[in-house]
């Protein structure tokens, strides 16, 4: 099969381009979540956007989310308990299968996770 260039370069192009885009703004968008408590200012700025609130809009739904903002901090903390120790368990069960190499980074991956969770709250 003989393919021309002009065929192939633009395919070739286009892919590095969306290579690009996954590597670069992909991470960067997930980053932006985070576990826990909402994000009043980004929920505030996707309200506003699609929603096209006026500033008084604005102000309004912001009051309403800080108000709600202690009562979801409560519920999201109640159910950290049961999750950490089922997170604990399967760790452990995890650890008995892992050589001892793989143990250490196991371990390792573990504190850069904690440190992680700890970060977004």
């Amino acid at each position: 099969m003989n393919l021309q260039w002009r065929q192939t370069l633009p395919a070739l192009l286009l892919g590095c381009l969306l290579g690009l885009w996954a590597g670069v703004l992909l991470p960067k968008a997930a980053r932006q979540w985070r576990p826990g408590a909402p994000d009043t200012g980004r929920m505030l700025n996707k309200f506003t956007t699609e929603l096209r609130l006026d500033a008084g809009q604005k102000d309004a739904v912001k009051a309403v989310i800080d108000s709600y903002r202690e009562q979801v901090k409560s519920i999201h903390a109640r159910e950290e308990a049961p999750l950490a120790g089922l997170r604990a368990a399967m760790q452990n069960d995890i650890m008995k299968l892992l050589n001892p190499e793989q143990q250490r980074k196991f371990l390792e991956m573990r504190a850069r996770w904690t440190a992680r969770r700890k970060d977004a709250r």
